[in-house]
């Protein structure tokens, strides 16, 4: 009697055995939504090695491109694709603390997963900013962190202690864990603080407050009119604008600027 030899089972007849099913399909063989494929990437990665590495604070963290590298190969077994479209943006100019132009842009996107198989599409709003001295580079900048962090965010991984630019922001002119006001240095803190400034200089004079506040906040060369009160000014505005009413303050009363806690909500 001849012996028969059985053929080893594929890893997919492995799959089905043990109730799971086939790429791309859910158990009654029906192909997978746009939510299901995306539930699908997320399952599949639970952290990212942190290949880059920060000197100034020392601290390694995920560059962007490796997380391309991991998510790129899951959305392509998935057929799906993720179209940015910038929906608004703006560039407010200002200066680091030692004096040196600097450019923020704002981006705010519309972030679309589309399904290359069935066309079943999903918009999600996102927005970024990118620092830049040169000013050139800032729309680069955003659109890097925005791609990358919209990646981590939407499939909710773990970015501890993670920075997106490996940026040297002490050395760049944004806000100081510590120093003058440390970590108060909010949008709504540099608003109380850039109203205490024009106070300072000129008192209840309001056509010079806003003669002083048009100067700080306009820009010639992006072709911004500035504005005139500081309700009117936006969250980057904020810090920018505080910085330069600071130096403006620090110039003209020989002394450093401290912010009066007692007069915290008044305004200009």
């Amino acid at each position: 009697m001849s012996e028969t030899t059985k053929k080893p089972k594929t890893e997919k007849e492995e799959s089905a055995k043990n109730g799971a099913f086939g790429e791309g399909e859910t158990p009654d063989k029906k192909p997978l939504t746009l939510p299901q494929k995306l539930l699908a990437i997320q399952q599949a990665v639970d952290g990212l090695i942190k290949d880059g590495k920060n000197t100034s604070d020392k601290y390694d963290f995920a560059s962007g491109e490796n997380v391309l590298e991991r998510f790129r190969p899951l959305m392509n077994e998935h057929s799906l694709l993720l179209i940015p479209r910038v929906t608004a943006a703006s560039i407010h100019e200002g200066t680091t603390r030692s004096g040196t132009a600097r450019f923020l842009t704002e981006l705010h996107f519309d972030m679309t997963w589309l399904d290359a198989q069935s066309g079943e599409t999903l918009i999600v709003p996102w927005y970024a900013q990118g620092v830049d001295l040169a000013g050139e580079k800032g729309v680069g900048k955003a659109a890097t962190y925005a791609e990358k962090y919209f990646l981590l965010k939407f499939f909710h991984v773990p970015t501890k202690k993670d920075d997106p630019d490996n940026d040297r922001r002490t050395q760049s002119g944004e806000l100081r864990a510590a120093g003058t006001a440390g970590g108060r240095e909010t949008a709504d803190f540099c608003r109380k603080a850039v109203a205490q400034i024009m106070t300072a200089l000129y008192g209840e004079d309001a056509e010079k407050v806003k003669a002083a506040l048009l100067f700080l906040t306009k820009s010639d060369k992006r072709g911004y009119a500035g504005v005139d009160s500081v309700e009117q000014l936006s969250d980057a505005q904020a810090a920018v604008t505080y910085a330069k009413a600071k130096k403006q303050y620090e110039k003209r009363m020989n002394h450093e600027f401290v912010f009066d806690t007692e007069k915290e909500d008044s305004h200009a």
